[in-house]
């Protein structure tokens, strides 16, 4: 990110989250003699921050790691996730966090106890290195609108508006155009996939209307130009449209060699899907795509958990590990890096209940016992804690 200096009279908007009350006072006292800082929010809950941090300006963020209720890296890989120009500061008593709180993203990592010089630095440095700018200065965004197509199918102005459709196949329609990228699709190949079973005058008629309420839907954006018209064919402008499908996946056709360097990259791109294509809707259409999305996910993301267990990085790879097996429980692979993540926490407890889940699922869902690659990994473990 560019360098600039924060423009002269522009306070730098401050939260802390920390459960420790004591903590927070001696913070805010701290706080309270740094120029150009307003504090304008303390949290004890990680629910409560991120509650606000959606529905007002936060600049800076000073985190802790070790919270009852959420995990501080939870929370922040929840807010870096949806808002990129705060900069975090992580909190903690525990130096062992360190690479992978900085691999998130965090500005800066602050051993307590704190002292004022180094709380001031690190505020320097932000504020010498981020684009804190007044909103009226603001660089205008790249987009003019935003979808969300993986894990659901939303179309967003902003961070907080979105678009409205007056009827679900104008949104059906759109996610099917976005799944074209910019390509022309003939009207009879509309119709046979997206409005398939209706008599063709019928479905023709139907689908000119669907194109009508899309239309106007996008209109009070200024975005109704978008879906273009031609030959008989339909297309839409990807020029002014962030699709986060696109952007994980391109991103993952370009990354590289996965290593220290590259790693930050690599925790983005994971970060970036949330779910499955288009979510819970059933389109049809979308399966083949569906399937190709989930699997480039899946092969990235184990690889990815393999380096952060080869290089000690539990706590990410635990968290993605668990991403992955709510995604899907009875993947061998998945369950077999969740143990080997729990034998080396040294923790014996949730490895064997883990093996005893990936058993019970597999009987109750296949009616089949655990692989041998599984069983034999258990056992190797298990021989490890004696």
């Amino acid at each position: 990110m560019g360098s600039k200096k924060i423009l002269q009279g522009d306070k730098m908007k401050v939260i802390l989250v920390d459960d420790e009350k004591s903590m927070l006072l001696i913070m805010k006292k701290m706080l309270s003699k740094i120029p150009d800082i307003e504090l304008t929010g303390s949290f004890q809950s990680p629910g409560e921050a991120y509650q606000y941090i959606k529905k007002n300006k936060v600049d800076m963020a000073f985190v802790d790691i070790n919270m009852p209720e959420e995990n501080g890296l939870d929370l922040v890989r929840r807010v870096t996730a949806e808002y990129n120009e705060i900069a975090i500061f992580f909190l903690t008593a525990y130096k062992e966090y360190a690479l992978e709180a900085y691999g998130m993203y965090a500005f800066d990592y602050l051993v307590k106890p704190i002292t004022q010089e180094k709380l001031e630095k690190s505020i320097q440095k932000a504020k010498e290195n981020l684009i804190f700018l007044q909103p009226q200065k603001r660089e205008k965004p790249p987009y003019k609108l935003i979808l969300h197509c993986l894990g659901g199918m939303e179309v967003k102005i902003n961070s907080t508006a979105s678009v409205q459709f007056t009827s679900s196949k104008s949104s059906e329609l759109m996610a099917y155009l976005i799944l074209h990228r910019g390509r022309l699709v003939s009207k009879w190949r509309i119709i046979e996939e997206v409005f398939a079973g209706m008599a063709p005058q019928n479905a023709e008629t139907y689908l000119n209307t669907t194109v009508y309420k899309l239309r106007k839907a996008l209109e009070p954006h200024g975005m109704k130009t978008v879906i273009i018209s031609a030959d008989e064919s339909y297309k839409i402008d990807m020029t002014d449209i962030y699709v986060d499908m696109i952007d994980f996946e391109s991103r993952i056709l370009k990354f590289g060699r996965l290593e220290e360097a590259s790693q930050e990259e690599a925790v983005h791109i994971e970060r970036l899907y949330t779910g499955e294509l288009f979510g819970e809707k059933d389109y049809s259409w979308s399966l083949p795509e569906k399937e190709r999305i989930t699997e480039l996910y899946f092969s990235f993301s184990k690889k990815l958990v393999n380096y952060l267990i080869d290089n000690s990085q539990l706590t990410l790879a635990l968290h993605i590990t668990k991403k992955l097996i709510n995604f899907n429980e009875i993947d061998e692979e998945i369950n077999c890096l969740l143990m080997r993540i729990y034998s080396l926490q040294r923790d014996r407890n949730r490895l064997e209940r883990q093996f005893e889940r990936y058993t019970d699922i597999l009987k109750k869902e296949l009616g089949l016992p655990p692989g041998n690659v599984a069983v034999k990994l258990y056992h190797i473990l298990i021989k490890s804690f004696k």
